[in-house]
């Protein structure tokens, strides 16, 4: 899934109104697995290497494909839940739960770019039939679904938080949504 969409999701399943800090927290535990994907763009892109040559080529390779893996790991994201189970600390496992939520919500939609969801124990990946930008596997029915899925935790979002500068941006995010997904589905 895009990460925006993540963002989205994991605010109508964890954030609620008053909690600045529950809230920020899961603003970081959904961002946490593609937060390196960001910083890779930005590093390649910097020194002129082209757009193709970061996806079909550097992303493949190490250290990439290890950082990759941590970011994505669910056993580490379960070890920062039990660590916040024993601390007592709620931030870290709202922290830990979004970033659960994110990667069960990516395992369906990777094929040919899947994580190692279980990296350290194992190196496997799950290559899924579905992929949420590759059209060769549904990315044209997928974008869809995901679409929907991204409006309806819009609605959520704007439906649990009352202020209006807090719904008027859902309803600016909502209209971004809409026009985005579209224009995707047109170049897809």
């Amino acid at each position: 899934m895009n990460t925006a969409t993540h963002l989205v999701v994991a605010g109508a399943a964890l954030a609620r109104p008053g909690r600045p800090g529950r809230n920020l927290a899961v603003v970081l535990g959904a961002l946490l697995p593609d937060i390196w994907i960001f910083g890779f763009w930005a590093y390649y892109r910097a020194q002129g290497v082209p757009e193709w040559r970061l996806w079909r080529e550097l992303y493949w390779q190490e250290p990439w494909q290890t950082v990759g893996a941590i970011a994505n790991s669910a056993p580490l994201a379960v070890a920062c839940f039990v660590a916040g189970l024993i601390l007592r600390r709620r931030w870290l496992m709202v922290l830990a739960g979004a970033m659960l939520l994110h990667l069960a919500l990516d395992f369906p939609v990777h094929a040919d770019d899947a994580h190692r969801h279980l990296w350290p124990l194992l190196d496997w990946r799950f290559h899924s039939p579905l992929s949420y930008w590759d059209v060769r596997h549904h990315a044209d029915i997928v974008i869809w679904v995901e679409a929907a899925i991204t409006i309806a935790c819009l609605a959520v979002l704007a439906r649990r938080f009352d202020a209006w500068p807090v719904r008027a941006a859902l309803a600016l995010l909502m209209l971004g949504y809409v026009g985005a997904y579209g224009y995707f589905a047109i170049m897809l």
